[in-house]
């Protein structure tokens, strides 16, 4: 059998861990994700069952994945020299250059012994990091709303050129003529703020999609699930906890994550029944 497509194979069929003696490279239930085109940190995680210390030098080789094969991006390399004791588990970032993409592209990494036997796999998604754009498509001719008092959004959305406007007043939420826009509740909110509320629930009423970005404290309230869409008039409303975009300038699962909650806050609701389970 191909010995690439026995990788996918095994990737598809969900093998958490493949060994080469004493080691074996422990994988997450999910896969990784990074931003393509440069030097990424991978997180390998090995456990030396023996009763013996393993020491030895790793060496990697990275592959594409489509459905039917896996290719090799480049030749095996060498990679840092560990040491895992007896019957520890041990965590290594270990930097991975990734080629660029257009679009996500699914890879694996392959962990080899000096000897060139193998330890596991790691499954991994790679992102353009261009993914924000997708809000300029969704927002259509006018900028994007944004409330963001504590910041949360608004660099990110200035590093990638997307433009605002600004909505920090009752009277700026009133003269929003744009189809998309986001508030990022703060944790001290300004005497206003009831008064801006009430503003976007009216231009919610009245067409506009919103995406509410919530601050959850934990200890005084129940904790919002990661998305609630609210229909409202012409317009919806999804509330959903500041911590679902966590790290949203260095992670594209944040950044996908974000493109998701205001694709379902613009979603008419025949759409939502559609692919109701």
């Amino acid at each position: 059998m191909n010995p690439g497509l026995a990788i996918s194979i095994a990737l598809a069929a969900g093998w958490l861990t493949q060994s080469a003696g004493a080691l074996e490279v422990l994988r997450a239930s999910g896969p990784q994700h990074v931003f393509a085109g440069g030097s990424r940190d991978v997180e390998l995680l090995l456990k030396n069952s023996d009763a013996d210390v393993v020491r030895f030098g790793l060496r990697l080789q990275l592959l594409q994945l489509t459905s039917s094969l896996a290719a090799p991006v480049g030749a095996a390399r060498t990679g840092p020299a560990l040491t895992v004791l007896s019957g520890q588990t041990v965590v290594v970032n270990v930097p991975v250059d990734f080629p660029g993409v257009r679009a996500s592209t699914r890879f694996a990494v392959r962990w080899l012994d000096a000897a060139g036997r193998l330890l596991g796999v790691t499954d991994i998604w790679a992102h353009p990091d261009n993914l924000l754009d997708a809000l300029k498509r969704m927002a259509g001719s006018q900028p994007l709303g944004l409330a963001d008092e504590a910041g949360l959004l608004r660099p990110v959305l200035a590093a990638h050129g997307i433009p605002v406007t600004e909505l920090n007043s009752p009277g700026s939420w009133n003269d929003f003529q744009g189809r998309l826009a986001f508030l990022v509740s703060s944790a001290e909110p300004k005497d206003d703020a009831p008064q801006r509320e009430t503003a976007m629930l009216a231009r919610a009423k009245a067409g506009v999609a919103v995406i509410w970005l919530q601050v959850n404290p934990a200890t005084t309230l129940p904790r919002l699930p990661l998305a609630e869409r609210l229909p409202l008039g012409r317009g919806s409303i999804v509330r959903v906890p500041t911590s679902a975009v966590a790290g949203l300038d260095q992670s594209p699962v944040a950044q996908l994550t974000l493109v998701r909650l205001a694709e379902l806050a613009l979603a008419p609701p025949a759409a939502l029944l559609a692919v109701a389970p």
